[in-house]
């Protein structure tokens, strides 16, 4: 039988491809036909998104040799074909709107941010300029409308449409940008560590999607995880990486080699049969959804004496019509121990906005930070001087040359770089909790040459650099592997047990919360 065309071909050298002290795929000979579909695994460090940045072109090495098979769209560059889903390209997304990574918890720039149907307009996917004027046919407008409404309908996001992009929680924003790839009609779609963030149904939706474009053959898929039961049904090959970036097997799924024991994914949910969808004709998505109703938190562990350092009363918050919470009353006290749990859409970002970022729905409710009522002449940097942050948000807006101790010192002024004065007391601090860590020896290194728990570990760093009295953790072991997991809970624990730190922890996995918890805040989403 006479072989598929081949899409695409990646070429390394036999010393690999060096990226610091690491050289990675040595030898790899990648050819991606038609009609495959790929799936990609390996430990933190492997260089698993190294290689989906390689394919998209977002990371030039010159002794890689690419070939593209094909065409972008209307003849353009063949990179414009390659759709790309993960978190580094969801916050490279909000950098071009000119937003840092908390964008989305602040009111200047939440309110500047493009909406939901702006972003999935004909215009925005075709990059088209404010002041630019296109001439499209009737029949591809409606095309393209046919297409949108699929998709949205498909993503469940027709209630979101009127929503600002930087006010989305992170399913929400994942779902999103989905959507966007499909519009994009791409020839492959690259998904790097996809289920980072999403809590099960938001999993299960995006698995179901994943699983329908590579059975309607549309486009040719790639997914990226360190967990090798995250790679979807109907992918037809894999490549599997050693720790080192060696190659341990590459070929047909059928024929990989089974790994040991899998750690538990409490949240992955079972396959479901697939439903067959309505046509996009008897839907649609852009006239009004149903608003979904408000959800619901409830709390246990019995309070502490502490000192109160975060209360909430009664707390309204909607945009527009869509009420997101309402009536919720929450304290945090000095010495607590808190987890912070709940399917994506019920509040849990926004909650954190309200203590981290500039809100502007905090003015409107009764919120008191460390005693002080907000809205009273507080300054946000005052109130961020007193918390220490981890999210993977943070973590993909950092610069990857920057070296670790820089990284560490950005905590002391709560930027992405360090950019002040370099002083003695700030430089012994920095290496003090790098050493708590047993990361001491990395201080000179560039952070991204660092495998991906090492970095979280060092982000923990930056976060306690200063002594906060209260350590906000959302998701900090997303896309971590087991044994970087588990490292990073010990960590949290010791410090827990060691210190009279406040903690806020949030995770959708199970087997990623640490033991120290002690009170737990649990939201739901009332069944429509």
């Amino acid at each position: 039988m006479k072989p598929a065309p081949v899409l695409f071909t990646l070429r390394c050298p036999a010393e690999g491809l060096v990226f610091g002290d690491t050289a990675l795929f040595p030898g790899l000979e990648l050819t991606w036909r038609k009609g495959e579909h790929w799936g990609v695994c390996g430990p933190n460090g492997s260089g698993k998104s190294v290689l989906v940045h390689l394919i998209c072109g977002a990371l030039f090495k010159p002794e890689a040799e690419l070939e593209y098979n094909f065409e972008g769209p209307r003849g353009t560059d063949p990179e414009r074909a390659v759709s790309l889903v993960s978190l580094e390209s969801q916050s490279a997304l909000l950098a071009r709107m000119e937003a840092y990574v908390q964008m989305r918890w602040n009111s200047a720039e939440e309110e500047s941010s493009p909406t939901v149907d702006t972003f999935l307009s004909q215009n925005n996917i075709d990059e088209i300029a404010p002041y630019e004027q296109v001439q499209r046919t009737q029949r591809e407008i409606d095309a393209f409308a046919a297409l949108r409404a699929a998709v949205i309908r498909r993503m469940n996001l027709s209630h979101l449409l009127q929503r600002r992009f930087a006010s989305l929680s992170n399913g929400e924003t994942r779902r999103t940008l989905l959507a966007r790839a499909l519009l994009l009609r791409p020839t492959l779609m690259l998904f790097d560590a996809p289920y980072v963030g999403l809590d099960t149904a938001s999993r299960e939706t995006l698995e179901c999607t994943i699983r329908d474009i590579i059975a309607s053959g549309d486009a040719q898929v790639l997914v990226a995880s360190v967990r090798r039961e995250e790679i979807p049904a109907g992918v037809t090959h894999l490549l599997l990486l050693n720790a080192d970036g060696t190659v341990r097997y590459q070929g047909p799924a059928g024929k990989a080699p089974k790994d040991g024991a899998a750690p538990a994914a409490p949240e992955k949910p079972a396959k479901k049969s697939r439903k067959k969808r309505a046509p996009a004709a008897e839907a649609e998505p852009d006239a009004p959804a149903a608003v979904p109703p408000p959800a619901t938190f409830v709390s246990s562990g019995a309070p502490t004496a502490g000192k109160p350092l975060v209360e909430m009363r009664n707390l309204h918050v909607a945009y527009g019509e869509h009420v997101v919470i309402d009536g919720l009353n929450w304290a945090v006290r000095a010495g607590e121990h808190w987890l912070l749990s709940g399917p994506n859409g019920t509040g849990k970002t926004t909650l954190l906005a309200f203590i981290i970022g500039d809100h502007p729905q905090a003015y409107a409710n009764e919120i008191r930070l460390f005693g002080r009522r907000r809205g009273t002449g507080e300054s946000i940097w005052s109130i961020k001087k007193r918390i220490g942050w981890v999210s993977p948000e943070l973590h993909a807006c950092m610069g990857r040359t920057q070296n670790v101790l820089n990284i560490v010192l950005s905590g002391f002024v709560d930027t992405p770089f360090y950019h002040e004065t370099r002083t003695p007391a700030r430089m012994r601090r920095a290496l003090e909790v790098l050493g708590q860590f047993g990361l001491a020896e990395t201080a000179d290194k560039p952070f991204g040459v660092l495998s991906g728990g090492e970095q979280r570990l060092v982000l923990l760093a930056r976060a306690l650099v200063k002594k906060p009295p209260l350590l906000v953790l959302d998701e900090p072991c997303q896309n971590l592997d087991a044994a970087n997991r588990e490292r990073f809970v010990r960590m949290v624990d010791r410090l827990c047990a060691e210190t009279d730190v406040t903690l806020i922890y949030v995770t959708h996995l199970a087997d990623s919360v640490p033991t120290c918890i002690d009170h737990w805040l649990t939201g739901s989403l009332p069944h429509a």
